[in-house]
């Protein structure tokens, strides 16, 4: 079933291509304002640090202006050794770049290190010998800047967004395994396959809430969005309830009374439909618990007390236990959204 998301949805090539165009056009202005003497520099930089999320921004920036930092400094040691021993610039090169590509072997996003080192030595710029670095190292901190701004205050990335969408996703695949190991009888196989499209969204739900962090650096997230802080936990119980299950079931070696396959399959339908819906609705911006909404309020009790019931006549202890260890944790997920 699809569910109306009201927000402007952009292609995500799209979004990162106007953000690259605005770090680039934010870079140019303040290179013009600092009037550096190799502005370009900025641009590059620009184009280089921005990511489409925030979090890989930060990682690139820091990367960037820690690797040119220690490739400026290399730059002055060379520069010193040709002017103060009289060594070749060649020789100079070789011996300072030789440390260089070691460090950059062992920590490779620092290469841009060796960039910096190459283009102070090798190339002339306007002023001083020792002014090079520095106005090299001041153009890529303008751009780490403008990407760094642009990325916080224009376009910003849809963490929160993107995380409900994962979550919708991740419940339908886990109402898809359930019903598939207690309704239809899948091969363990196609249990693992399945378990396997969970856990990758659910890797990008716990990307997404990472994002989340970054993008409100100033809000504590477990206070100001719980809803979104306590979905990965409940998920990641869900996903394990559901293995249990596959396994009791397993062991079991056999198919369900029809009456326990029916009640199971009108339950797991209803809370399923519950957490998309819920899911679908904090992705359209409402951040706070929802409470006393009638046309989305599925009481949980009426669904689950008669599985519960039918199980324990016609299922075996082990069913019995993984089913109500399901149970709990649907109740759990409940009361994220409502409480």
């Amino acid at each position: 079933m699809r569910f109306g998301i009201k927000r402007l949805n952009l292609y995500p090539a799209v979004i990162q291509s106007v953000r690259l165009l605005l770090s680039v056009a934010t870079a140019s202005l303040l290179a013009h304002l600092c009037k550096l003497n190799e502005p370009y520099w900025a641009l590059i930089t620009a184009v280089i640090v921005t990511q489409s999320r925030i979090a890989q921004t930060l990682q690139t920036s820091r990367d960037q202006i820690i690797g040119s930092l220690i490739g400026g400094i290399a730059g002055i040691i060379a520069i010193a050794l040709q002017i103060y021993c009289g060594w070749s610039p060649i020789i100079v090169f070789t011996i300072v770049m030789i440390p260089m590509v070691m460090f950059v072997s062992w920590r490779p996003t620092m290469r841009l290190g060796v960039v910096t080192l190459a283009v102070v030595f090798l190339f002339p710029s306007p002023g001083g010998i020792f002014e090079r670095p520095f106005d090299r190292i001041f153009s890529i901190v303008v751009g780490v800047l403008a990407s760094l701004l642009v990325s916080y205050c224009i376009l910003r990335p849809q963490a929160r967004y993107h995380a409900f969408l994962h979550a919708k996703e991740a419940f339908s695949k886990l109402y898809k395994l359930l019903h598939a190991v207690l309704i239809e009888g899948i091969s363990w196989d196609a249990v693992e396959a399945k378990n396997d499209e969970i856990i990758t969204e659910l890797r990008e739900l716990a990307s997404d809430i990472d994002e989340a962090r970054k993008e409100r650096p100033t809000c504590v997230l477990e206070e100001t969005d719980p809803v979104l802080v306590q979905l990965f936990p409940i998920l990641r119980r869900l996903q394990s309830d559901s293995i249990f299950v596959a396994r009791a079931m397993e062991a079991y070696g056999q198919k369900l009374h029809p009456n326990t396959e029916k009640a199971l399959e009108h339950a797991l339908k209803e809370i399923f439909y519950f957490f998309k819906i819920q899911s679908v609705r904090q992705a359209n911006g409402k951040h706070k618990k929802l409470r006393n909404a009638c046309d989305i309020h599925v009481d949980f009790d009426s669904l689950l007390n008669p599985l519960l019931e039918e199980a324990k006549k016609s299922c075996p202890s082990i069913i019995q236990f993984t089913l109500k260890a399901l149970c709990n944790d649907f109740c759990r997920g409940h009361d994220i959204f409502f409480s």
